[in-house]
């Protein structure tokens, strides 16, 4: 991408200082234009070619056909012919602060490593993540204030802050079962609610899983005063979930959003109708559950965007879980995988409300690239790519209240600049150019050398 043009202020200050004259006072312009691209809105509609995306300071002005936006005149032009533009990434689902290299651990998380892992994300395109739950303490939400007062970059981090479960039955990953919140009568449920209410938790998370029989799970008992009182304080609740029926129940009792599709069994047209009448939003949380069908590493595993980014001994582990993995393991899990995609064809058939929930960030399921191959699996399951992307965009943005995920005028300038173009490839969408969040170039080249 090239400089078409300088604002004509700019040039007239550095024409008189080389000059030893001294430059009018005059305002430089905040404004900058990309040009030539074709832009993928996130509303779900067809793409604008040759488009205009005008840009000022950190906000979309204008977006539309070359025909239908002037550029202002003092403007500073980006060209991007050749290119696709996308907003960026939105995931309502991730675990911040735990992997560090080859640990997972509760230590790691620290102010250093969550700020290295939302870098990570806006490196992939990943412009907003939701820590789902798994938040000890305040220090995502002094990150995020710091994020809102312009003070530090990186994917703009939302959080769940301490989700609920029965004692010691929350996170899958031990060293994460600290963070939630347990309760075993209905008054420690609401008070519970109350504590996470006076924070500036955008969700209510609650675990209705019993790992395969390991630990109690959350009851109807539990998990109804939970909703009832998270409502009553204008929050959301989100339900991990893993039974079929346990889904059904949820539905039933008010709960907001699935934090994942039931793995025991496909959704019946009966469970299906009533996500969709109820408005349930839906995280199909696909590429974490589909890895187990393999026994052999799978072609992403090779992809650029994730060698360049990933850690080599990292990667080795990677490529071993799959080798290391039983037939008898992997036929279980590509059962499980095929409901889970019957599911998903349902519910999009039906209209009901989808959005982005990769739960990156645990183990091994590398924050930012991961929520690529959710894409991937939306379409592979039959969802058009324009209609996946939405998903992950404005869908998500939508349900999460921010002003992000859509090339409208007045969102944040949060933008993907592409190579190549996933109407033609949703795989295209690692093809990643250039990422701007609220305006600014997130530095790719110099996040990359540090890694490396």
């Amino acid at each position: 991408m090239t400089m078409r043009s300088v604002p004509t202020v700019i040039l007239l200050t550095v024409l008189a200082a080389s000059c030893g004259g001294e430059a009018p006072e005059a305002p430089v312009s905040t404004v900058v234009a990309y040009q030539g691209a074709t832009l993928i809105t996130g509303d779900g509609g067809p793409p604008i070619g040759g488009g205009v995306l005008v840009v000022d300071e950190g906000r979309i002005a204008a977006v539309g056909r070359a025909a239908n936006v002037p550029v202002p005149e003092d403007a500073a032009v980006v060209d991007l012919a050749g290119k696709t533009v996308m907003p960026a990434l939105v995931d309502l689902h991730g675990h911040v602060g735990f992997q560090q290299g080859l640990t997972y651990d509760y230590a790691n998380y620290t102010r250093e490593n969550l700020i290295d892992q939302l870098h990570r994300y806006a490196y992939h395109g990943v412009g907003t993540i939701v820590s789902m739950g798994t938040d000890p303490g305040g220090l995502a939400f002094e990150i995020r204030a710091e994020q809102e007062a312009g003070m530090l970059g990186g994917a703009r981090l939302h959080t769940a802050f301490r989700g609920i479960a029965r004692p010691d039955a929350g996170p899958g990953a031990q060293t994460m079962r600290p963070t939630a919140f347990g309760v075993s009568t209905p008054d420690e449920a609401r008070a519970v609610v109350d504590e996470i209410a006076a924070t500036e938790a955008d969700f209510v998370k609650i675990w209705v899983d019993d790992r395969g029989g390991s630990v109690e799970k959350l009851t109807p008992e539990l998990y109804e005063p939970i909703i009832a009182a998270a409502h009553g304080h204008g929050l959301q609740v989100i339900a991990h979930v893993y039974y079929l029926d346990d889904a059904r129940a949820l539905v039933d009792a008010g709960a907001d959003g699935f934090a994942h599709l039931p793995r025991d069994l496909e959704m019946d047209d009966a469970l299906v109708a009533a996500v969709v009448e109820n408005d349930v939003f839906v995280m199909p949380n696909l590429s974490i559950s589909e890895r187990g069908r393999h026994v052999a590493p799978p072609a992403w595993v090779e992809h650029p965007l994730l060698l360049e980014s990933v850690a080599g001994d990292v990667l080795a582990r990677i490529r071993a879980s799959f080798e290391n993995r039983t037939p008898e393991a992997a036929a279980r899990a590509a059962a499980s995988w095929a409901a889970m995609e019957g599911s998903l064809r349902k519910l999009a058939d039906a209209g009901a409300r989808l959005v982005l929930g990769a739960d990156t960030g645990v183990q091994d399921h590398v924050p930012g690239f991961m929520e690529h191959r959710e894409l991937e699996l939306f379409v592979e399951a039959g969802i058009p790519p324009a209609e996946a992307i939405r998903i992950a965009t404005s869908a998500s943005a939508e349900v999460l209240g921010v002003d992000t995920g859509l090339l409208e005028a007045g969102r944040r300038a949060d933008f993907v600049v592409l190579d190549a173009n996933p109407m033609f490839g949703i795989a295209n969408t690692r093809q990643i150019a250039d990422v701007y969040l609220n305006g600014e170039a997130v530095d790719r080249e110099a996040l990359r050398a540090g890694w490396q």
